[in-house]
């Protein structure tokens, strides 16, 4: 991989980013609103699965060295963390099993692609940056032990995304929500709805009420952490990262309860946070790779303090965009009644 397609890979361009998240809109605000909840899901599930990507099989793959191209790889990210959010949002309508089954399916995919991500972030970003700082180390050993990681990453992403279990995957969301061969779902052909009678109710304001209690929630969840955040260990801001990404995705599935003047700051601000949070973890992973490379104790000793003053000043900055979110009236104000 060039260093540009590995940085798609990673994060993907803004404008790919928009397009991808603009999938409440193809079906407008207002009529999201006066939607039931279980036609609501199935239509943004459908939207989200058109843009699962063409994979190759795993004999296509055999001997290649980096046979997913990184745009794929990419939109399947997008993929992942939109089924996710739609399926925590819309838990009460979804049989239990089928919500854990495909819960804990796109956790393993997403978790097989993580060690491609940090060994891609750690060559890309994180070294060049300590090179500029520490240019007399010995960084052509690092660069070697640091390659031989992402060939072992790729092989391993490979072995995932080419496997019989991702096609399963795919297989069960068509199933669970209902999607036929022309991309559009049916609700008659769902497998993952709960009855009516054991939902709180098929009503679209029985789905705003859902909505307005689940913002709030999710909203009044950050506050113990983002409160003491200069006091967090590097587990807990990494489990502060996964409340805001949760609180960002859901309200943008949750975008037609929120007015625009509070969703767009509130938005805005949970992903500077997530972003400043994520590079923070890739410090944190970046210093426990350090551990295991080819380097002498003073120079790998210079890294990680090096690398603690970055996860250091991080936290600061995140902790200064936090202190931007609206307060919990301005949100009150900012959700919509129906």
């Amino acid at each position: 991989m060039t260093t540009a397609t590995t940085a798609a890979s990673i994060e993907g361009s803004p404008a790919a980013d928009r397009a991808a998240t603009a999938v409440s809109p193809a079906l407008g605000a207002g009529r999201m609103r006066r939607m039931s909840a279980a036609r609501l899901l199935i239509g943004l599930a459908a939207l989200t699965l058109q843009q699962w990507p063409s994979l190759p099989s795993a004999g296509e793959t055999a001997g290649s060295p980096a046979p997913i191209d990184a745009e794929a790889v990419h939109q399947l990210r997008i993929a992942i963390r939109r089924l996710r959010a739609l399926i925590d949002v819309f838990s009460p309508w979804l049989k239990p099993r089928w919500h854990h089954r495909l819960n804990e399916e796109l956790r393993w995919l997403g978790q097989s692609m993580g060690p491609t991500r940090d060994a891609d972030v750690l060559a890309t970003t994180t070294l060049p940056a300590l090179r500029a700082d520490y240019p007399n180390f010995d960084w052509p050993a690092v660069d070697a032990y640091v390659e031989q990681l992402r060939r072992d990453a790729r092989a391993q992403l490979t072995e995932a995304l080419t496997g019989e279990r991702l096609k399963t995957l795919h297989a069960s969301l068509l199933q669970a929500f209902g999607i036929r061969h022309d991309g559009q779902g049916e609700i008659r052909s769902t497998k993952a709805l709960r009855r009516a009678c054991r939902t709180p109710g098929k009503r679209p304001r029985a789905l705003a009420k859902h909505a307005r209690q689940m913002l709030r929630a999710q909203y009044i969840a950050l506050f113990p952490d983002c409160r003491q955040l200069a006091m967090l260990d590097t587990e807990q801001l990494h489990a502060l990262r996964v409340k805001i990404k949760k609180a960002r995705y859901s309200a943008e599935v949750l975008t037609p309860w929120l007015r625009k003047t509070v969703r767009l700051p509130y938005e805005s601000t949970l992903h500077a946070a997530q972003m400043l949070l994520g590079q923070l973890n890739d410090a944190v992973v970046a210093q426990r790779m350090c551990e295991a490379m080819p380097l002498r104790d003073a120079q790998r000793d210079a890294l990680i303090r090096r690398l603690d003053t970055i996860i250091v000043n991080t936290a600061s900055r995140a902790a200064h965009v936090l202190g931007q979110l609206p307060d919990a009236h301005a949100l009150e104000r900012g959700l919509r009644g129906r």
